[in-house]
Parts: C-alpha cells; structure tokens; sequence
C-alpha cells in the first residue's frame, strides 16, 4: 500500500474533489526497444473537480508483460492501478506531470501527454458531439484512445488503450437513469415512442429503417440496440456502440499489417459502465485479446450470463451508491467479476490518512433501497404510466387558490431551462379545478420521478433562486412515497462524492488482490 496523506482540503456545498496525485513508474519498452527507467520518477496528477483540493501519494508500474501474453482472465492488481491512472487521468480536468520528463502537458490541462511516457503513440481525445446525432442526443461520453507497437521475438503485437470519462454535464446524469427496456415488442413500444428522442430505436424496434435510414449515424447501432444489446442499460449502451464506431475508426488508421490485437478498456463511473459493455464485445470478439478494468462501474445489463465473462473486472467500494444503480431488483448486474471491498469497514485508517474531513465520509453500505423499488418493480414498469402492482398514484399535485396562480406556476415549470421539457416524455401535466382549489396535477411514468432525482444531483450545490425553486416546487408535488425516496437520497447527495471519489479508488486498486 503506497498512500499517505499530503493533502489539504476546503469546504463546498456539493464535494466534489480535486485531487493531486504522485506516481512512481519503471519497465517500459516501447516498438524499438528502448528501455524507459521511471523506477524513481515521480509525478503529480491534479484532478480538479470544484473548489476542493487533495493531495495523496500512490505508486505503481506499467510494463509491457502486464497485457503481452498475460492471462487476461486473471485479475492483476498491477494492471489495476495502471487502469486506475488512465481512467481517472482522461477526465477534462485531470493533468499528470512526470518531474523529470520532457513530455509533460503544458500548464493547460491535457489529457493525452501521459501516454508517450509508456511509449504509446497518437494519444488522441475523443469527443461524442450531440450535434453528430438527431436522436438520443444526451447518449454521449468522451475518451482517450492510444497504441503502441511491441516486438516479441517472432510475434508482434499492438496496443490499444480506451479511457472513457465518466459523466459530464446534466444530459449525460439522463442518461445514466434512462435505462431503456427492448426486452420484447409491447415495451419496446411503450418505451421508445415516448417522444422524438426514441422514434429511431421505436422505428428500428417496429421493423420500419426507412425513419431510421434518414439519421446522421449508422443504422446499425440502432439495430444492435433492439437486437443484440437488448438487455444493455441503454444510456450507457448507446454510449458504448457509438464509442465503439470511433475507435473502431482510430483502429483502422493505426493498425499495424500482421499483429496481434490487445485492448485496456478503463474508466470511472459512467465511463467504468460503457468500458464494462465495451469488455463484453471484445471479450467476445476472437480478433481481440481485451482486458477490462472499470472504477465505480454501475450495474449494466439484465443479461443472465453476464457472470461467465472472465476479463472484466469492477472495482467496486461497497459503501459507494453508485454501484448499486441501477437496482438489482429492477434485474441490473454487471459484466464480469466485482473485485469489492468497503472503505468504511476495511480501509478507513487509509481514507483518514488521505482526508483531513475524514468525518465527512457516507457509506451506503447496506443501505436499504426499498424507497427506490416501490418506484417501480422493474425497467419495463419505469415507462408504463400506470402501474397497479407498483406505485399507487403516480401524481404530482400542487393546489392554488386561484386559476392564475397555478397556470403561472405551469408556465414556470414550462419555461424553466431544466424542467417539463426534459420530462416531457414521461408526463401530462394540467391545471384541474375542485372545490374552488385548482391543482396543478401531472401524471407521470416512474422515469419521470428518476428525472427529477437527477435534477436534484445536478442542481444540488446551485444556491441560484430558479435552480432552487424549481426542485424545490417539483419535490412538492409528490406522493408521500417519491417524497421519502427524493429525501433519502438527498441524504446521501452531500456524501457519495467522497465514497465514489478517486482517492477511494486509489486505496482499492493498492489493496484488493
């Protein structure tokens, strides 16, 4: 275990982290031979989220025989804190600087330099534009994609690494709860025509390509979405297949006639699911040897095989709420194997050491979540509008004494920048007398509800008085049990950002063998 602490932090509404690391690194060879000595090279990593800032030592090492001719079915925790640096390194905010090298990134942050110091080449960032699509635009994610060339005796191989970000921005937190359902024709239905969003994957779904044919993008992925893919989260699984065309485009420019094809698939959170989907493909691939390490990775798939494959492995902090969203009552599981363990019940010496609020630290561990199952009982239930067998009354209601009152407040709700328009798939909203009362009343389908928990995530350290009024007047309107479940977890907002922050990551990949 190499932590130690060095680190000062300050206060915030929401913590988020920023954090600086220092890396030690040795052994690596690149295509031409040349040995690269980083035994006693340090460097420092400033990951910058907020106002916060951390700082923590951790070592590790990278050479070329923890990918080349290694049993990718095995779990490494070399190749474990190797992943750790990448995937946490690719966000936009991060930046490593080796002391004594000559290829570090400039006082902007750059999220590529790292990559020449292993000997890899062309480390490109990658970026999924929602002005590349018509539909599903909120089904992004960014990465950094890299290779190198090594020569091993009469065999040659070629290195690929993916980084996947994890979330940036409120569209991509929708996507992460919009967990879609293909699972057969009447849900597909339900489902994918909720609004122009989905009208290609329900056009696709239905039978019919001419709608779809019309895209910016492959047809394909929408197939594979209906098809193949049908048990995938589909947030993170249209994510992934649209990933997948770009790299499978970098491939193409740099590969090398005649080797040997490895993949490092890595990333946290939102970029550990669409890694964990991604290892899925290349471990099923035989053109590919894949190894797959995700940080945080939330559950993925209702697939019921998804326990056989053997070279994805989850870092998972038990005590981190990510981890169980999607819920494992809804049928969610990941890809692989979780290599798991609780920092509050295992390694908070270590946290204590590395966080001077160490006090500050939310475990959801054993958390009982059954304020989030009555929700809904399942993915299909998260888009049906009625639902006997779950949630009773699925209603918002807000009453005024006048007419006037309540259809300003509807204008409001209308109006605002985050608000009925990104719901408006999931609900009917309507001004409704009774009694001399009128009641601002909507209708809604679970994932309406899941909507506004995202709302409540985002606008969480906002003091702005729209961004106030707004979750504050949405959460008013709720049924007694949304009203529970929205409070629980805003319990857990103001601490999971410890729990699933890097340095707990840090402590894991050192430990968990």
């Amino acid at each position: 275990m190499f932590l130690k602490l060095t680190g000062k932090m300050k206060k915030s509404a929401l913590p988020v982290l920023a954090v600086a690391f220092a890396f030690a690194f040795f052994s690596c060879s690149n295509d031409d031979g040349a040995d690269y000595d980083y035994e006693s090279n340090n460097a420092v990593v400033n990951f910058t989220l907020g106002s916060n800032v951390l700082s923590f030592d951790t070592s590790f090492a990278y050479d070329n025989s923890l990918l080349v001719g290694a049993d990718n079915s095995a779990y490494s925790p070399a190749l474990a804190r190797f992943a750790f640096a990448l995937a946490f390194d690719c966000y936009d905010t991060a930046k490593v600087s080796l002391k004594t090298s000559s290829k570090n990134p400039s006082s902007s942050y750059d999220n590529t330099a790292l990559y020449s110091n292993f000997g890899f080449e062309d480390a490109e960032y990658v970026e999924l534009s929602s002005s590349d699509y018509l539909a599903d635009t909120r089904d992004l994610t960014n990465a950094v994609f890299a290779h190198k060339t090594v020569d091993s005796g009469d065999k040659k191989y070629q290195i690929f690494t993916v980084a996947v970000q994890g979330s940036s921005g409120m569209d991509q937190w929708f996507s992460n709860f919009d967990v879609g359902d293909f699972s057969d024709a009447a849900t597909t239905k339900t489902y994918a025509t909720l609004s122009a969003t989905h009208s290609v994957a329900a056009a696709v779904a239905a039978g019919n390509t001419d709608q779809a044919s019309v895209q910016a993008e492959s047809i394909s992925n929408y197939t594979t979405l209906a098809s193949s893919f049908a048990t995938e989260h589909k947030g993170f699984a249209l994510a992934s297949l649209r990933l997948k065309e770009k790299f499978e485009a970098y491939v193409a420019e740099h590969e090398v006639s005649g080797s040997e094809k490895i993949v490092l698939l890595t990333g946290h959170s939102r970029g550990a699911a669409i890694a964990n989907i991604l290892g899925k493909v290349y471990e099923d691939d035989s053109g590919w040897t894949s190894f797959a390490y995700g940080f945080a990775t939330p559950r993925t798939t209702t697939a019921s095989n998804a326990s056989e494959y053997k070279t994805i492995f989850n870092i998972v902090n038990t005590d981190d709420l990510v981890t169980e969203l999607p819920l494992k009552n809804w049928g969610f599981t990941r890809y692989g194997t979780d290599k798991a363990a609780s920092i509050s019940s295992t390694y908070l010496s270590e946290w204590k050491k590395t966080l001077p609020l160490a006090s500050a630290y939310v475990s959801a561990n054993g958390e009982d979540t059954s304020y989030l199952n009555g929700v809904a009982s399942g993915r299909t239930d998260l888009y049906k509008l009625e639902d006997a067998s779950a949630v009773q009354s699925n209603t918002f209601n807000l009453t005024f004494d006048t007419e006037a009152e309540a259809n300003t407040m509807l204008s409001y709700l209308n109006g605002y920048g985050f608000g009925i328009a990104a719901y408006d798939p999931y609900s009917t909203f309507s001004v409704v007398e009774n009694d001399g009362k009128y009641t601002l009343s909507a209708t809604f389908r679970p994932q309406f509800f899941l909507n506004t928990l995202v709302m409540s995530i985002c606008l969480a350290s906002s003091d702005t008085t729209a961004a106030t009024k707004f979750v504050t007047t949405m959460c008013g309107g709720y049924s007694l049990l949304h009203k529970r479940a929205l409070f629980t977890m805003s319990q857990k907002i103001t601490g999971f950002a410890y729990s699933h922050s890097a340095p707990c990551y840090s402590i894991l990949a050192d430990n968990l063998e």
